[in-house]
This record gives structure tokens, C-alpha cells and sequence, in this order.
């Protein structure tokens, strides 16, 4: 699929958006409550994210940030609304790699477009995700289990969250650079799939960290390895994936930030610089901890550049495993 280029929010002119210079000075912006949409039911680990920083935001912006739980249809009825809603500031989404980055490629069709129809604001959380396996299968380390997925080639299974999900392109990466193969079993939502992992119903799943994090502790899991190039907390002693032996399997979790497109620069800047004070805040470093995240943030120009990158990186690996949606 073709990679479109992304219309950076810094050329859309404030009276093309229908706002004023006056209307958009940082000191009258915000001057009612900011809707906030979450493209996940309450309860899960983005609603806890998008909360956390909610309040945090509330506080700094003064004026209430709602949050508005929008779940279904793999985040595009959340994603829609935004892209359609006024570029006013007042009505943002809390996006993740999936939505903005995986989607694209792997339906069809879309009610908007994903690289022309935002502006990114900030990241919130940047986690990697954590190869485990049930204590039944004979492995602690990758270089063990691709030994053990090499001598007995199309037993080893491994669960996600649903065709074209970053669970199952993580697991799809890792098999085809190890040389191993595998069977993808997919799910509608992590809780089943790790019920059914904790019960060998399956073998392994590249999991977020926040769901695996205490099965890990009571040992019903076992954490063999985690993508990317950093060591999470709650897995004390776990290598990455390189530091393992095994394939450099550069998969990461996150959630950032986006506002629609030609939402004035002034907003967008207003919004970043209390996104990046939240992230920095005792309270919600110390509420995130309790799930084994971070907050993070970095600039609009930053966040734009790691979409359109991982946008890139995705398009060849969805066609590549042949992942569709629709």
C-alpha cells in the first residue's frame, strides 16, 4: 500500500481553520472542557493511561479534560471522530500504534486518512513488549526455545490480539527471522489470550507488560525476553531480545496524543508543553508504576516523525505477513 506523506500541522493557516489569532493565544486557550477519546472500553490499560493523564491535565490546563471511552471497530470510530471533529483543540484522541500505525495497511478502507487527517501533540507511553511462555515449555531463554520450535516445526503456537495486531506482527517477525515456524492463533482482546496461555491452551505471546507483569511474579508465566533496547523494571534480570541471541525484534507499545488536523500551532504547543509537565509529575510516574509503565512525551515534530516512520516499517510488514482486517 502506498505511504502517503504526512501534511505537517505547522502549514495550516489559523483562518483557514476557522479561528482566530485572538482565539488561540495561549493565555485564552483552554476555555472549556477538552474532550478527551479513548479508543478502548474504561477498564483497560490505554483508559488507564488516558485517565491518569486527564487529571494531571485538568489540573495544569484548568479546565476539565473527559475523558470519552469510544471502543469498537478497532479504534476507528474513535479515530474518525477526531479527524472530523473542529481543529479547535477542544476534541483530541488518544492514539496507539495500532490506530494510526497498523491500521492503514491493514484494512481497505478507512473513514479518514491517517497520515493527513492529525496533528500529533505528544507521546504518553512507550513500552516494549515481553516474549513469554508457559512454564511448560522447555525453554528459559529464546536461543532455547528456537531450538525447541526448530525440532518440532508447526507445535509451537503463539496468541495476539487479532490478525494485523502488533502481538501477532511481533510473533510473525520473530519467526520468520529465526527460521522457526509457528502457529498464530488470534484473539478479540488480551484478557482471553492470556487466560488461554496461562491454561498452555497456546505455547507463548509477545504481551504488553502491564498484562503479563503479575502472572510473571507468581511464576504462571515466564518471561523470556523484551523487544526493543531497553530493560523494564517489573521483569528484573530479562534481556532484550538481542542481548538473548535472537532476532532484534523492535516492536514497542505506545499511546500518544493527537488533535486534528489544522488545529492551530499555539494549541498544539499549549497542549504539548502540559503533556510534557504531566509526564514529568511525581503522581502520575507513581500511578503509572503500579501497571509497569512510564509516562513519556516528546515534541510534536518528534511524534510526527515517529509515525511516519513506523507507518513506513509497518506498511512492509503487514504485506509481508499478509495481514488483513476486512
Amino acid at each position: 500500500m502506498r505511504v502517503f506523506a504526512w501534511t505537517v500541522f505547522v502549514v495550516a493557516s489559523m483562518s483557514g481553520a476557522g479561528v482566530t489569532s485572538e482565539s488561540v493565544a495561549g493565555e485564552s486557550f483552554p476555555a472549556r472542557p477538552i474532550r478527551l477519546i479513548v479508543p478502548v472500553p474504561p477498564g483497560g490499560g490505554a483508559d488507564f493511561v488516558a485517565r491518569g493523564y486527564a487529571q494531571r491535565l485538568t489540573e495544569s490546563l484548568g479546565q476539565q479534560v473527559v475523558v470519552d471511552n469510544r471502543g469498537g471497530a478497532a479504534g476507528i470510530i474513535a479515530m474518525d471522530a477526531v479527524a472530523k471533529a473542529a481543529p479547535d483543540g477542544y476534541t483530541l484522541v488518544q492514539t496507539n500504534i495500532s490506530t494510526i500505525s497498523i491500521n492503514p495497511f491493514i484494512y481497505s478502507k478507512l473513514p479518514y486518512d491517517a497520515m493527513r487527517d492529525f496533528a500529533p501533540v505528544s507521546i504518553t507511553t512507550l513500552n516494549p513488549l515481553v516474549l513469554v511462555v508457559h512454564p511448560g515449555v522447555p525453554a528459559k531463554t529464546v536461543k532455547e526455545l528456537i531450538a525447541y520450535a526448530k525440532a518440532k516445526p508447526g507445535e509451537l503456537s503463539y496468541a495476539s490480539l487479532g490478525s494485523g495486531s502488533i502481538q501477532h506482527l511481533a510473533g510473525h517477525v520473530f519467526s520468520k527471522e529465526a527460521g522457526i515456524q509457528t502457529v498464530h492463533v488470534p484473539y478479540k482482546g488480551a484478557a482471553p489470550a492470556t487466560v488461554d496461555l496461562i491454561a498452555r491452551q497456546v505455547h507463548m505471546a509477545f504481551s504488553g507488560v502491564g498484562t503479563v507483569a503479575a502472572y510473571v511474579k507468581s511464576a504462571r508465566l515466564r518471561a523470556i525476553a523484551v523487544t526493543g533496547d531497553q530493560h523494564v523494571d517489573v521483569f528484573e534480570g530479562v534481556p532484550t531480545m538481542r542481548e538473548a541471541g535472537g532476532p532484534d525484534v523492535q516492536m514497542r507499545l505506545w499511546n500518544g496524543i493527537l488533535a486534528p488536523a489544522r488545529t492551530p500551532v499555539a494549541i498544539v504547543r499549549r497542549l504539548n508543553t502540559d503533556i510534557v509537565k504531566a509526564a514529568r509529575s511525581p503522581e502520575l510516574i507513581a500511578m503509572m508504576a503500579t501497571q509497569g509503565t512510564t509516562p513519556t512525551s516528546n515534541t510534536p515534530e518528534e511524534f510526527t516523525r515517529l509515525i511516519r516512520e513506523e507507518q513506513a516499517r509497518f506498511a512492509k510488514i503487514v504485506k509481508e505477513s499478509g495481514a488483513r482486517a476486512d
